[in-house]
């Protein structure tokens, strides 16, 4: 589908990104590293760690949603939406209020495709609003893998919970993950840790995921090799970009 609305964020798997609050609290090495925290900080805020204020958002950011939903009917675009980037959606820590006030603008915005990603798949069923049932239907459950300790068992929690489709967000990638069971997973992104002391990732372990994807025809999507490369050339394998994603029904 011929897109016709701007991307507002260089998120290259997304169009754009939506926060319902800042902050969170890091769970495992994959959150070593948070850009999400550093940015915090770059603003004047001190929003991470356990017991730590959250930072709320104005109306003019809520209603954002609904505008690019307004959009997306006009143009007959699906537009997606990554919520949330500067927090995780599933923190027990949220703000009183603010995960109750995220599902029903979901549901308000039909024409947007949300991005539902987290950490904290173990919340799931707390989290989900009542009326979940099998998923809403513009609604994604992703997780983020980063090793084998904490990011497989977080692919086996995924798949037991209900939704219209699911992703992985393998980044940063951090080891080589083995054989990996992609039984009712949609969509597998992968990408390098940016910036100049970014933890390496090999290449071997890119090509092992690419080819599992292949053989379970689950959607490849090549993000970054990261580190000094991140904007120079630096999403390609074989001398091409490789941004695969899952068919909308």
């Amino acid at each position: 589908m011929e897109k016709h609305m701007a991307k507002d964020t260089k998120i290259s798997w997304t169009d754009s990104t939506f926060n319902p609050w800042w902050g969170c609290t890091a769970v495992s090495p994959g959150c070593d590293r948070c850009y999400a925290d550093k940015w915090d900080r770059r603003c004047g805020g001190d929003h991470w760690g356990p017991g730590k204020p959250r930072r709320l958002l104005s109306a003019s950011h809520w209603a954002e949603p609904l505008a690019w939903d307004r959009e997306a009917q006009v143009h007959g675009d699906r537009h997606w939406v990554f919520c949330a980037s500067m927090c995780d959606w599933a923190d027990r820590e949220a703000p009183v209020g603010q995960r109750e006030r995220l599902w029903p603008l979901i549901k308000r915005t039909p024409n947007l495709i949300w991005l539902m990603l987290t950490k904290r798949p173990g919340n799931f069923r707390r989290y989900l609003p009542k009326d979940w049932g099998a998923g809403y239907p513009n609604v994604w459950l992703g997780v983020s893998v980063e090793n084998r300790k904490h990011g497989l068992p977080r692919i086996d929690t995924l798949r037991t919970n209900p939704a219209t489709k699911r992703f992985l967000s393998v980044e940063p990638l951090l080891e080589d993950l083995g054989t990996i069971d992609l039984t009712g997973i949609d969509w597998v992104i992968v990408g390098g840790e940016s910036g100049g002391e970014a933890r390496p990732m090999k290449a071997a372990w890119v090509h092992g995921i690419r080819r599992q994807c292949g053989e379970q025809d689950v959607a490849f999507f090549f993000k970054q090799w990261g580190g000094s490369a991140k904007d120079k050339g630096g999403s390609l394998i074989g001398g091409r970009e490789v941004k695969e994603f899952p068919p909308l029904e």
